[in-house]
């Protein structure tokens, strides 16, 4: 099986719309970064809590929960108000966010929101607009392939070789 020339292009279109989408995933709104901040600080202090808890400093420990917890309440007012006043930032978080009372957002470390370019380990999910490369391809390749119909020849070792070695590219 060979793609077409418009299987080809097609193929360059989608992977030049993920690259767009990633270059504008960089360009993060400013609005965005205060919350980012607070989260990196309420992180810190409470990575550095697990720290001093694990030396058996309990009540140093204490202190930097505290701490981080206070700079989380701080990051989940800035939340509120980013969001407030503009709703479609909404979509720049790894999960829905409600501030609903009895919702599971709060004012806690784990709970709160990672930005969909986050590498945090806490983030919940990737931006699901994402694809890699490979899947770019395997997309164009099932297209084309579900295209072609059951009326064909069984595709021959040199194709299956060719196929399997194109989808397994990544440049």
């Amino acid at each position: 099986m060979r793609l077409s020339d418009e299987e080809y292009e097609q193929l360059e279109y989608e992977w030049q719309e993920q690259l767009e989408l990633r270059s504008e995933l960089k360009d993060k709104p400013s609005e965005l970064k205060r919350y980012e901040e607070r989260l990196r600080e309420a992180t810190f202090n409470y990575n550095r809590a697990e720290g001093y808890s694990s030396k058996g400093k309990h009540n140093t420990a204490k202190t930097f929960y505290n701490k981080s917890e206070s700079v989380c309440e701080d990051a989940l007012e800035i939340l509120q108000e980013i969001l407030h006043y503009d709703s479609s930032l909404r979509i720049w978080f790894d999960s829905h966010i409600s501030f609903e009372v009895g919702g599971d957002l709060s004012a806690d470390i784990v709970s709160l929101r990672r930005l969909v370019t986050s590498r945090s380990h806490e983030k919940l999910s990737d931006d699901s607009r994402l694809t890699s490369k490979q899947s770019v391809k395997l997309a164009v390749v099932e297209r084309a392939m579900h295209m072609i119909g059951g009326d064909t020849a069984p595709a021959s070792k040199d194709d299956l070789s060719k196929l399997d070695k194109f989808q397994n590219t990544d440049d």
